[in-house]
């Protein structure tokens, strides 16, 4: 019995975790993974980690739990908000956008505010062709002034989210769900699903680490701090990849389809043996899965672990995502899914390998 996909996104998405201010999500995950895990710890970049099995070689899942997001810079007489990005945002999409001001880490604790627009009316014929500069916006959220802001919670550093919610697509219960930052909670919720498979049945020789990794959105810090610490025998990262979508053509995207299966990185990013092994686990499990071509940096955090240290066995495990980066993401509830069944399947396989790191291939 597969976990209630649906449930754990609106669950891990209930709480904001904008790269650098992820502790309200950080409890989510611990909580969550404290269901299935023999451990939950978190290190000093926050990280959480969680462990099953106690087998000497060591096998890690990364995925991270930060989300792109704005960070007020200064509030000025008037009451509004100037920001700028935490991670990369269009300012196509961020203009007009509804947030939340996080003023504290409850669920409750924030402001509700809109990047304001220009009225139509307002702006000539040659300003509504151009997108406007990030550094020319500015957040309302009905302040009259600075000192009205700051009554309110508002002040400099405070992170701020899009005000929108995990929705299904259409009809209720259908696989399709909408919403901000599934990139990329949603390989958190495919771990979730995997350690639900791996707690029943652990592995014998390995040693799971699943790392919810932080600050991916601004450089893979998070992953590359554990994969340093864990030193893996082997690794899987997750995250989302772009997918056909109204305006993406199916030869820009490796033809990746939402709702088709989960997406096997095959590329120099990743080792050869594991993305087999990964392919040959979904065929025999009848896991349905896709392929995608990445002639080099994946952008994930499998860039930063395969060259850690010595370097490792890497492999890259992706969920297809319509409207990436935007208030607007959509993805698939099975793909989700059977990403966890992938991924615990694929470390099922890995418990009975002998792949090594190093292999001898002559000696005088």
């Amino acid at each position: 019995m597969s976990v209630d996909m649906h449930k754990v996104l609106k669950e891990l998405m209930s709480a904001p975790a904008v790269t650098g201010f992820e502790e309200p999500r950080r409890k989510k995950i611990i909580e969550a993974y404290s269901k299935y895990c023999d451990s939950v710890s978190v290190d000093v970049i926050g990280n959480v980690i969680g462990t099953i099995g106690k087998g000497e070689k060591a096998v890690m899942l990364a995925g991270h739990y930060d989300q792109i997001g704005f960070l007020v810079k200064y509030v000025d007489e008037k009451g509004y908000a100037s920001f700028d990005q935490v991670g990369g945002w269009d300012p196509r999409v961020a203009y007009g956008t509804r947030v939340k001001i996080w003023i504290g880490d409850k669920p409750s604790d924030y402001i509700v505010g809109i990047i304001g627009t220009k009225a139509a009316h307002l702006t000539d014929l040659s300003e509504r062709e151009k997108a406007i500069p990030l550094k020319d916006m500015r957040i309302d959220f009905g302040a009259s002034s600075a000192e009205a802001a700051a009554k309110m919670g508002v002040k400099i550093g405070c992170p701020c989210t899009p005000l929108a919610e995990v929705e299904y697509l259409g009809k209720e219960g259908s696989d399709l769900v909408v919403g901000p930052a599934f990139d990329d909670v949603c390989a958190v919720a495919a771990f979730i699903e995997a350690l639900d498979i791996l707690a029943k049945d652990p592995p014998k020789k390995l040693k799971v680490y699943a790392v919810a990794t932080t600050q991916e959105e601004i450089g893979m810090r998070g992953a590359q701090v554990c994969a340093y610490n864990i030193q893996p025998w082997a690794a899987i990262a997750a995250d989302v990849t772009h997918a056909v979508a109204p305006g993406v053509d199916a030869n820009r995207v490796s033809d990746i389809q939402i709702g088709k299966g989960p997406v096997v990185g095959v590329g120099a990013n990743f080792t050869r043996a594991l993305w087999e092994m990964m392919e040959k686990e979904a065929k025999k499990d009848k896991i349905p899965v896709q392929r995608q071509g990445v002639p080099s940096a994946s952008g994930t955090d499998a860039w930063a672990i395969q060259v850690t240290r010595g370097g490792t066995i890497t492999g890259l495990v992706s969920l297809p995502n319509r409207y990436m980066h935007s208030p607007n993401e959509v993805v698939s509830l099975s793909d989700l899914t059977n990403a966890g069944k992938l991924i615990a399947a694929t470390i099922k396989a890995l418990d009975k390998s002998d792949l090594k790191h190093t292999i001898e291939v002559y000696r005088k």
